[in-house]
């Protein structure tokens, strides 16, 4: 799959630093992490709305 779509997102030093080490000890980058968590949201709200 093409990824074609940039996010920006501001963390705080504490944040970057605890994605960092949970990447680095999963032997991951950063950006997987995001990604693998992405693709566990639900596609849908319960509700039906988006």
């Amino acid at each position: 799959m093409a990824r074609q779509n940039v996010f920006n997102l501001r963390l705080s030093d504490e944040e970057f630093q605890r994605l960092k080490d949970y990447a680095a000890s999963k032997q991951v980058s950063p950006a997987e992490v995001l990604r693998d968590y992405i693709k566990r949201l639900p596609r849908k709200l319960e509700d039906g709305s988006r």
